[in-house]
Order: C-alpha cells, then sequence, then structure tokens
C-alpha cells in the first residue's frame, strides 16, 4: 500500500513540474514566436528594420514563401537575410507607444459610454 500511495505522488510531482515547466516556458516562448510572425507579415517595403544581429536597413524585398528578405544597408549595398532575422521595425517603440494611447482612449471612451459620459464617475453609490 505504501508503495502504491508514493507512486501516485511520485507521478502527481512529475505531472506537476511539467505543468510548470509549460508555463514558464512554453507558454511565452509560443507568444513571443506569434508575435514576431505578426511583425514580420506587417511589415511594408521600404519600411526601415532592425534585424536581431543589430543591422539596420530598409527592407527591399521579402517573400515569406521562399523564406528570403533582402535590405538596403547604404546606399547600393544590399545584403540577404531570412525573414526570422527580422527582430523589428525601426519605430517599433513609436508604434507600442501609438497602440498603448489609443487603447487608453479607447478604454476611456467604454467608461464614459459605461457610465453616461462622466468620466469620474467612482462611486455611484454615494447619490
Amino acid at each position: 500500500m505504501d508503495v502504491t500511495l508514493a507512486s501516485v505522488v511520485l507521478l502527481i510531482t512529475i505531472a506537476f513540474v511539467f505543468l510548470l515547466v509549460w508555463v514558464i516556458v512554453i507558454v511565452p516562448q509560443n507568444r513571443a514566436r506569434k508575435n514576431q510572425e505578426k511583425v514580420v507579415e506587417e511589415l511594408k517595403i521600404g519600411e526601415q528594420i532592425v534585424t536581431v544581429g543589430g543591422v539596420i536597413g530598409k527592407l527591399t524585398y521579402l517573400d515569406l514563401d521562399k523564406d528570403l528578405a533582402r535590405i538596403e544597408v547604404s546606399p547600393g549595398v544590399e545584403i540577404r537575410i531570412i525573414p526570422a532575422a527580422i527582430s523589428h521595425p525601426l519605430d517599433y517603440m513609436q508604434r507600442l507607444a501609438r497602440l498603448e494611447r489609443e487603447g487608453a482612449q479607447g478604454a476611456k471612451g467604454n467608461q464614459q459610454s459605461k457610465t453616461g459620459g462622466k468620466a469620474n464617475a467612482t462611486n455611484p453609490a454615494k447619490k
């Protein structure tokens, strides 16, 4: 009977460790991969980009089917890279700030519509 209980505790412990590794490692990695794919899909020819190696250049060619991209690092000088090597657009931080502002304005608009236009309705019970 003690061996069976020990086996069950061991299996539960192994399952818990596996779940913990999944939540701490796999889920964030998948989220980052999906974000990276989204960033690459939204790129347009002519945008300034940064590669994972720190090279800054203008995107001149992007073919996701062939897994090939070219960036112009200097006038007349192009290098070939794979799209997975594209880290982000050069104006990525400005884009994030704009999205945060738009999100905050959208949330503020939602709050005003829910409170009847009163943005500072903190405690409706004090009427």
